[in-house]
């Protein structure tokens, strides 16, 4: 019996632990859209926005999932922690997840990468889709604000003038 309890508190110990870290204060807030497929095998595409720190990030987003079937559209918004530096963001997320849309559904996710960046989305699905695996999600970023204030590189100068 005692094993019983001991295990009963381990689960609610570990599934406390995503709301834990969603006590705090975001380090950023995130919003995308995406475009999925899939036939065993599914490929997802997207962008979207980041702000974090003041400033707005462009990025895309591509991932594949296994154990998908169906097409559907999603529009996903949500909190990002553990984000220092804006360069953490970009990388390899693993998705694990499982659900059953048709017509309109959706949920939450969580997502982590390799530089232990963890997303937290709310999902809003359109179409049919049933997937019962995982997958990967890459995000890159396509634009620094920082890059929009530099001058364009010019030409070779001529060093006799």
């Amino acid at each position: 019996m005692r094993w019983v309890w001991a295990v009963l508190i381990g689960v609610w110990i570990i599934g406390s632990v995503p709301a834990w870290a969603q006590d705090g204060r975001p380090d950023a807030r995130m919003e995308f859209s995406s475009f999925s497929v899939g036939l065993l095998l599914g490929y997802s595409e997207g962008q979207g926005t980041l702000d974090f720190q003041g400033r707005q990030y462009r990025f895309t987003i591509s991932g594949f999932k296994v154990a998908t079937l169906g097409i559907s559209r999603v529009n996903a918004e949500g909190q990002v922690y553990r984000l220092r530096d804006i360069a953490d963001f970009a990388g390899r997320y693993i998705v694990v997840e499982g659900g059953l849309t048709f017509i309109e559904g959706g949920g939450p996710a969580m997502l982590r990468n390799e530089h232990g960046v963890t997303l937290y989305l709310q999902n809003a699905q359109v179409g049919l889709d049933l997937t019962l695996g995982g997958g990967g999600l890459s995000i890159v970023l396509e634009s620094s604000p920082d890059d929009e204030d530099k001058p364009a590189p010019t030409g070779m100068t001529d060093a006799a003038s």
